[in-house]
């Protein structure tokens, strides 16, 4: 008798033993053979990058349309100097641009963390 007859244990194997077994792919290959996972993770990437977008434009087009409707809502704001330049042109000239570059800095650095996390999920690092 062998082993495997008095353990009691039985081995059973598929008779499809000799197909070869499923090669995980990585990411990038999805991508690249353009499969549904692979553009999954495409859409995925364009999406979060489009919302970003949305985003910054809705916030942008939000503070340049209420502007004028406060500076109307308030017509004393207008008659109000600061250093002798008066406050509507301080908000417009100086308000407005450093909130589009904070903005802009703000989308950036959420588009560059996005394609970074990508980028390590497309092609992991080989570490320890």
């Amino acid at each position: 008798m062998t082993d495997e007859a008095t353990n009691g244990r039985v081995r059973i194997t598929s008779p499809l033993s000799s197909a070869p077994a499923h090669v995980r792919s990585t990411v990038g290959q999805e991508i690249d053979e353009e499969t549904g996972v692979g553009e999954v993770y495409m859409q995925s990437l364009i999406r979060s990058q489009l919302r970003a977008a949305l985003t910054v434009t809705v916030t942008i087009l939000l503070t340049v349309v209420t502007l004028p409707l406060v500076f109307w809502q308030l017509p004393g704001l207008n008659d109000t100097d600061v250093l002798g330049v008066p406050v509507p042109w301080l908000v417009l000239g100086a308000g407005v641009y450093a909130a589009v570059i904070v903005i802009g800095w703000l989308y950036v650095r959420h588009a560059e963390r996005a394609e970074r996390l990508f980028t390590e999920l497309v092609e992991p690092s080989e570490g320890p």
